[in-house]
């Protein structure tokens, strides 16, 4: 896994200390890294020209711009044409010694108001265009000039559109974010997963390990790889069903959600699973074979998947509630009704209470059933909108108020969080792996279903999150036709990864 940042300020302030680096030193390590993903596409890109290539760079007044100012700069010594169109006046010292460096080496300038005719003109081959407008530090609502020079830039077809550290205000749509010395929290919002095209990281003269190496600085949040994924592989032989835990699915008003998350914990390593119904709901239907039934919670239980289909004014919510905060030891997932539900808010509240610190409880809300937690709570009025924004923020409150209680708040990028009551700080870790495909009714509760088997199976909450995240991820890259999976399908894609 790799560190993600909320500002690396201090990281850059503490390389140019530690190793006597300078900020001229550093911006041209920027702008050499931008370089290369330039050239390295022009070169790739199909000749001859009819004219030389053109490369556009959108630079602001900050350093950020000065990375962009450099950045056409050394363009300048390839055999392509370089236009710097000044969105924003000079302003940071960096930037205004890199602005006039520019202009000596004989870049060509433009306004911005000169924009449009630039890319009309037909007499020369667009190639590339580098957004060097504003990097992490920038917050608000982009300046008028800059949105337009970025719708503009946004409707060009057919080339390399990179961006400088970050997309600017997440608006600008790249194909490629170079950004330096280490990952931003702002590269892992939901918006910013169709804006980031592929992340790569700048060095900035020294490795990014040596850059990192700040003992007073730390990470936010953790990205996850795909090598940390741990399936639940048995190696020993000599077992049993019953050395793999016992899987119970609370069923409630819409049956077939049991089902699904039934059968994805036991294609996911459970021993046993049963589905559970005191309303008799499950009676006449057509369950799998292999999925035990009742109405009452074997005593052999391990783990207990909750609220997936139940409906919000199930009777029997609150019942199965007590039974968990009675039966401590019995690990769980929660999802959907049960987390949204107003008539199961006060007892749901009483059982996160109830397994502060003892690590064997998981919730997994999307961002509306969240914001109903938090209100119902007492953390903070938030609509949907609020938490897919500031998913970190509200992810470290959440968990915060409720040690040892495991988050996957879901989304286009999916946060997985826990305060352990022996750390300072809450641990986070970032999920960039999940499709589109995963949109789609039942998706959820084969995650929820992989969660519990791996409880089931005595893994921690947090390592089950994680696990269980990141299997249900990559088992969505295997659909080749992303509008047509379907959760049985999503489960049998587990064997592929």
């Amino acid at each position: 896994m790799k560190k993600i940042y909320s500002d690396t300020r201090e990281l850059d302030k503490a390389a140019r200390s530690t190793f006597g680096l300078t900020e001229d030193i550093m911006m041209e390590n920027a702008a050499a890294a931008m370089e290369k993903e330039i050239s390295d596409y022009i070169k790739k890109c199909n000749g001859p020209f009819l004219s030389r290539p053109t490369v556009l760079v959108l630079c602001g007044g900050g350093n950020n711009g000065g990375d962009g100012y450099a950045l056409a700069r050394r363009l300048i010594s390839h055999d392509v044409s370089v236009t710097v169109c000044e969105v924003l006046e000079a302003k940071s010292e960096m930037c205004i010694l890199q602005k006039e460096r520019a202009k000596k080496s004989g870049v060509h300038f433009i306004s911005f108001y000169e924009l449009d005719d630039f890319l009309t003109e037909t007499s020369f081959d667009l190639k590339a265009a580098a957004d060097c407008i504003f990097g992490s530090g920038f917050h608000g609502e982009l300046p008028v000039q800059a949105k337009a020079v970025l719708d503009a830039v946004n409707k060009e077809k057919g080339l390399l559109k990179l961006a400088c550290d970050i997309p600017s205000g997440i608006y600008f749509k790249a194909d490629v974010t170079v950004t330096m010395g280490a990952l931003k929290t702002q590269l892992f919002t939901d918006r910013s997963k169709d804006m980031c095209g592929k992340i790569k990281v700048a060095d900035l003269g020294i490795s990014s390990s040596s850059f990192e190496n700040c003992p007073s600085v730390q990470p936010e949040a953790f990205l996850l790889e795909e090598s940390d994924l741990v399936l639940p592989v048995r190696e020993k032989q000599n077992v049993h069903k019953g050395t793999f835990g016992h899987t119970v699915i609370y069923s409630g008003e819409k049956t077939g959600a049991s089902v699904i998350a039934g059968t994805a914990a036991l294609n996911f390593g459970s021993g046993l699973v049963s589905l559970v119904d005191k309303t008799g709901g499950l009676e006449n239907k057509n369950i799998p074979y292999e999925l035990m039934t009742g109405k009452q919670l074997p005593e052999n239980t391990t783990a207990v998947a909750l609220g997936m289909g139940l409906g919000i004014n199930n009777d029997c919510g609150n019942e199965y509630l007590e039974t968990l905060i009675k039966n401590k030891n019995i690990a769980a997932v929660l999802d959907a009704d049960i987390l949204s539900g107003e008539k199961f808010s006060e007892k749901l509240k009483e059982l996160l209470y109830s397994r502060r610190g003892l690590d064997n409880l998981i919730l997994t809300p999307h961002p509306k059933e969240f914001a109903n937690m938090m209100k119902h709570f007492g953390l903070g009025e938030y609509e949907a909108a609020d938490v897919v924004e500031n998913k970190l923020e509200c992810a470290k409150k959440f968990c915060s108020e409720f040690e040892g209680v495991t988050l996957i708040l879901k989304g286009a990028d999916v946060v997985i969080a826990q305060k352990n009551p022996s750390e300072e700080n809450v641990r986070i870790y970032v999920n960039v792996f999940g499709t589109a495909a995963l949109a789609k009714a039942g998706s959820g509760d084969v995650l929820g279903g992989l969660a519990a088997a791996l409880l089931a199976q005595h893994k921690n909450s947090l390592g089950s999150a994680v696990h269980a995240s990141l299997a249900h991820a990559l088992a969505s890259q295997k659909c080749s036709v992303n509008f047509s999976l379907t959760p049985f399908e999503l489960i049998s894609y587990l064997k592929q990864i």
